[in-house]
């Protein structure tokens, strides 16, 4: 299993992500109510892996930040999610 999924955090992100085709930052930021400075290192991470995009938009009065999963990250997270029913499906 990748090094991505040891994070529940990031697990919650690409959850977030996978079935949308963006999500604001602040959304993303409400939902998990975890601290900006937690959220944008885990953000970091997993755009380095390239499973994200992270696109900036100024506007008048601050930025919009745009979060999008990568199709390698639609792909590892699929991988991940099948790799969970296939444990769990497992008979002893």
């Amino acid at each position: 299993m990748d090094n991505i999924f040891n994070s529940e955090v990031r697990v919650k992100i690409l959850a977030l992500l996978y079935g949308m085709e963006y999500c604001e930052y602040n959304f993303i930021l409400k939902k998990l109510d975890i601290t900006h400075g937690n959220l944008w290192s885990h953000l970091k991470k997993l755009e380095k892996e390239d499973y994200i995009e992270i696109k900036k938009y100024p506007l008048k009065k601050g930025v919009r930040t745009i979060i999008k999963i990568t199709n390698k990250g639609s792909e590892k997270f699929r991988g991940y999610l099948n790799e969970l029913m296939e444990f769990s499906n497992k008979k002893p």
